[in-house]
């Protein structure tokens, strides 16, 4: 939950709960958990919109004792959606893949931001992801890592904006980027990626979703 920022009882109970037999999760162990976790103090719930569920972020003291480098997330209510579909995404996506490590963005940015505070990273151009998956490629002790930055789309942009974001990744050493859009600008999506020349490492996926 502190890596993430903001999740669901559901996102949770999927990921920490689920029963591959019946395909669903235990609710009821999902919602004690999380329960508990409240009556700690470590987990705080808001319901910003009523006919959705409500979500989840952790505390000061629950960011304090996860101590996975990031503070608590606020609660922007504009990037909810994305922010929960990148989650659901994220999850799918390692689910399928055995042995994949992942680094969300808030990661990333408070890493980056250390390193910038201690003059270990030159400031550039470059784009943070909404996530990093690091999948093994090889076999044997020293297997090597495949780095694929994610990035899910599901806002329609103009042409310059995706442009710009195609040319941040000059800036970053990734080998792959995932490129998930809705199913109706799959299409265009590729043709920008193409005429940038950039179709050897961006991969433009509909959005599974």
């Amino acid at each position: 939950m502190t890596r993430y920022g903001v999740v669901t009882a559901e996102l949770v109970g999927r990921r920490f709960f689920w029963r591959p037999r019946v395909k669903s999760y235990g609710k009821w162990a999902a919602y004690r958990r999380l329960r508990a976790l409240a009556q700690l103090g470590l987990v705080l719930s808001d319901k910003p919109f009523a006919h959705e569920p409500a979500v989840l972020r952790v505390t000061g003291e629950g960011a304090r004792i996860a101590d996975v480098g990031v503070q608590p997330a606020p609660l922007v209510l504009s990037e909810l959606k994305h922010s929960l579909a990148v989650v659901w995404l994220t999850e799918y996506l390692l689910a399928e893949r055995r042995g994949a490590e992942l680094i969300t963005e808030r990661e990333l940015r408070a890493q980056r931001y250390r390193e910038l505070r201690d003059g270990a990273r030159q400031p550039e151009q470059g784009r943070a992801p909404d996530a990093l998956l690091r999948l093994p490629s090889g076999g044997g002790a020293r297997a090597a890592t495949q780095t694929i930055a994610i990035e899910l789309d599901l806002s329609r942009k103009d042409k310059r904006a995706m442009e710009r974001m195609i040319g941040q990744y000059d800036h970053e050493r990734v080998d792959k980027v995932w490129w998930y859009v809705t199913a109706g600008r799959v299409e265009r999506t590729r043709e920008i990626v193409r005429a940038q020349r950039a179709d050897d490492r961006i991969e433009v996926r509909q959005w599974p979703g």
